[in-house]
C-alpha cells in the first residue's frame, strides 16, 4: 500500500506549485495565502500566535511577514499590552486581495474533487480532519491541540 504521508506530501507540493503560479499575479508566493487569510481573520494576531496557528516556526513567520510588509500586505506593531509581542494587521491591499486568494483556493479544491459526490467530499474532509487531530496530538500532545 502507498504511504499515506507520501501521497499527502505530493498533493501538498502540487498545491503549492499551483498557488505559486496563480498568486504570482498579485505579487505573492505560494505560502503567503496562509498568512494573509489568517491575519485578515485575526487582525492584531501576534507573530507567536500566527506561528502556532499555521504550524510554522517563529523565524519563518518573521521572515515571511517581513516580505509581506515590504510588499504592503501587512503592518506590524508592538503590542500596547505587552512590548515583547508584535501584532500583525492586514492592510487595505491584503483585504482587497483576499477575494482573489479565496477564489484560487476554492478553484483548486473544486477541480481536485471534481466528479465526487457531496457526501464523498464531506466524508473525505472529515477523515482528513481526524488525521490532523491525531497528527497534532502526536506532535504537541493533548494540551496544545488547537
Amino acid at each position: 500500500m502507498e504511504s499515506t504521508m507520501r501521497l499527502i506530501n505530493h498533493i501538498a507540493r502540487l498545491a503549492q506549485l499551483y498557488r505559486e503560479k496563480e498568486l504570482a499575479k498579485y505579487g505573492l508566493g505560494g505560502m503567503h495565502h496562509t498568512y494573509i487569510l489568517n491575519i485578515c481573520r485575526n487582525p492584531g494576531i501576534t507573530q507567536d500566535q500566527l506561528a502556532k496557528l499555521i504550524f510554522v516556526n517563529k523565524s519563518n513567520v518573521t521572515r515571511q511577514l517581513a516580505s509581506l510588509e515590504k510588499a504592503g500586505f501587512v503592518t506590524r506593531q508592538v503590542s500596547a499590552q505587552d512590548a515583547r509581542k508584535i501584532e500583525v494587521y492586514p492592510t487595505a491591499k491584503a483585504k482587497s486581495t483576499l477575494p482573489a486568494i479565496q477564489h484560487i483556493l476554492k478553484e483548486w479544491n473544486q477541480e481536485l474533487m471534481a466528479g465526487w459526490s457531496e457526501a464523498r467530499q464531506q466524508n473525505f474532509i472529515a477523515e482528513l480532519e481526524q488525521l490532523l487531530t491525531r497528527a497534532q496530538t502526536m506532535t504537541y500532545g493533548e494540551e496544545e491541540k488547537s
